[in-house]
């Protein structure tokens, strides 16, 4: 059996053992005939969970929370009692498996060219599919940042500048504790007591399903705050923390109002080396900066996937250095280089780059 759906998806697996997803991704290459990927939980729109994984009511609570209202397929060795289209009864076959994403493709394609997901106020807010998607690239759905965390830590950001004052969102974590996000305009960066993986989830979560907290330090508190911190150096610059929180809500989507056939470019060269990696970011900066080109023109030249130039294009778009009218962050153009033809200085950039980068590099894939 063959996939007919001609858009290409983008699965995770949840629960499933090395072997396992292995598996699939030779399913997806062979009969799925690559209109089928599987990649890594943060950049996928649809999952396949295991039922009898030992915890596979964590893996559903976790697969709402990541995709609210979104099918997944689901397998077990115990039949489906509601004849679920989307459920996979093991021991299964290639062809019981390409069956069920054929029957996916079908649930999203009743939807006309729509995503929902649940909104402020218990508003819907609808998420279109590229008017134009070329052959061979991957499905895009925008996103509107307002409605994730970082459009919170964004007007935290502008509230803090214009007052002067610190802010701190407060998140509700799995553990039932709080997580901190401190913003300090007078010395300009961010502390916060969530790791990558933790942030990860909170960006990857719509603002209506989070409970979170804000309070506005007044100017004594903020000097004791901003005086502690600057003598230990911790955190981040604002610029630096809003990149990564727009990577992270991003995950291979466009931010609302921007197609994947728009024509972009950088206003300036960024300093990677202060950034969060994304992989290809030298390759991708080379050929937009001071240059507009089509977002999906440079995932072609470059043969990087579409949603990593996505997730690129909107964390830059969120610090203010692509085109653009969107109210952003201003820059420092003092901690930005400018392009330079010394190809030593660029090695030197490289190797500092490589250094920076962790196992999250490639979660925008």
């Amino acid at each position: 059996m063959k996939i007919v759906n001609s858009k290409q998806l983008r699965l995770a697996a949840y629960g499933f053992d090395a072997r396992s997803e292995e598996g699939f991704r030779m399913a997806f290459k062979g009969p799925g005939q690559g209109k089928v990927l599987l990649v890594d939980e943060g950049s996928a729109e649809f999952g396949i969970i295991n039922l009898d994984a030992a915890d596979s009511r964590r893996l559903l609570d976790e697969y709402e929370k990541r995709h609210p209202g979104k099918p997944a397929i689901k397998f077990s060795v115990k039949p489906s009692d509601n004849n679920d289209v989307l459920h996979v009864k093991k021991p299964a076959s290639i062809d019981d498996m390409l069956t069920a994403i054929n029957n996916l493709s079908n649930e999203i394609n009743k939807h006309t060219d729509a995503a929902a997901l649940s909104g402020d106020n218990g508003k819907l807010v609808e998420k279109s599919l590229p008017k134009k998607v070329h052959r061979g690239k991957n499905l895009s759905f925008f996103y509107n940042p307002k409605d994730y965390l970082q459009g919170e830590v964004h007007s935290a950001m502008k509230y803090a500048e214009t007052r002067g004052l610190a802010v701190e969102l407060w998140l509700m974590g799995d553990e039932a504790s709080w997580k901190k996000i401190i913003i300090l305009p007078g010395i300009k960066r961010v502390i916060t007591s969530m790791n990558n993986k933790q942030l990860h989830a909170f960006c990857s979560l719509p603002k209506s399903l989070m409970n979170s907290r804000i309070y506005r330090r007044n100017e004594k508190e903020t000097k004791i705050i901003q005086d502690r911190i600057e003598a230990d150096g911790r955190g981040i610059s604002f610029e630096s923390f809003l990149w990564k929180v727009a990577l992270y809500t991003s995950q291979g989507r466009l931010p609302h109002g921007t197609e994947p056939s728009d024509v972009a470019c950088l206003k300036h060269w960024p300093n990677l080396t202060r950034l969060y990696p994304v992989a290809g970011s030298m390759r991708i900066t080379t050929l937009m900066v001071n240059q507009p080109r089509s977002l999906l023109l440079v995932a072609k030249v470059l043969n990087i996937p579409a949603g990593r130039v996505f997730a690129f294009y909107s964390a830059a778009y969120a610090i203010g250095i692509a085109n653009g009218n969107r109210d952003t962050i201003e820059v420092d153009d003092r901690c930005l280089p400018k392009r330079h033809r010394d190809h030593s200085m660029l090695g030197r950039i490289l190797k500092r780059i490589k250094k920076n980068t962790d196992s999250d590099v490639d979660v925008f894939v």
